[in-house]
């Protein structure tokens, strides 16, 4: 592997940073290529979602661009590549909260990360978590998972939700809603998906109140297969 570093995009709102998001794009499982700049795409919307409601708040949002496009193994490359994030964040943001949101491969990193001091939530869009990732960094930090149900690609919806259930049986809170139809891209309804992801990013960062949709989808005895919310529905 190439010495390459790890590069963090992205900059603070006006005046006092309160909370940050970092975001965590896709990849691939095994790659030392440089990653892929249209993998982005995967957090645009919610980025949009963060930035316009975010910034009146002391929101600073952040994009991670990893050393290499792969998992790679047992390296979790890109899982040391938002550790290190995390510290390069709270040097830059002393006492600042974060939440991590993770695409399909970023997924599976937010989760690996998850037990740094300064992480207070994760959300996974088609995230990555195979049988071999384990819940205990998420201990004390709520989750949200957002899958397509038609997910055919190596992070399929089946394991997000064997994921939410162990994470749910070991003490987690965890909620997570399906977009019936949608594949791995969830080109469907990303006016919706993006509104919760950054209704859940707000709330967990203690910017916001957590939508009370969530906050029963998080109930111990809830559906872990619920159809996605409209936006509007958020609001209820």
């Amino acid at each position: 592997m190439s010495a390459a570093r790890p590069a963090l995009l992205g900059g603070r709102p006006p005046g006092e940073v309160r909370a940050v998001t970092l975001l965590l794009p896709g990849g691939s499982i095994d790659s030392d290529r440089p990653p892929l700049r249209i993998a982005d795409l995967g957090l645009l919307l919610p980025r949009l979602v963060l930035r316009d409601r975010g910034a009146s708040m002391g929101l600073a949002v952040h994009l991670l661009r990893y050393r290499y496009r792969g998992w790679n193994r047992g390296h979790g490359d890109t899982a040391a590549d938002t550790r290190w994030a995390l510290d390069v964040l709270a040097e830059q943001y002393p006492g600042a909260p974060v939440v991590l949101v993770g695409n399909s491969l970023g997924g599976r990193a937010a989760v690996a990360a998850a037990g740094h001091p300064t992480v207070t939530g994760i959300a996974g869009i088609a995230p990555w978590l195979p049988a071999a990732q384990e819940v205990q960094p998420l201990a004390g930090r709520p989750l949200l998972v957002v899958h397509g149900t038609a997910d055919r690609s190596d992070a399929p919806a089946a394991d997000s939700l064997d994921f939410a259930r162990r994470a749910r049986a070991a003490g987690v809170v965890t909620a997570r809603f399906v977009v019936p139809g949608a594949g791995h891209f969830l080109l469907r309804r990303g006016r919706d998906w993006a509104g919760l992801v950054g209704a859940f990013a707000l709330a967990a960062a203690g910017l916001a109140p957590m939508p009370a949709l969530v906050r029963r989808a998080s109930d111990p005895g809830a559906d872990l297969s619920m159809p996605l919310p409209s936006v509007a529905a958020l609001a209820r």
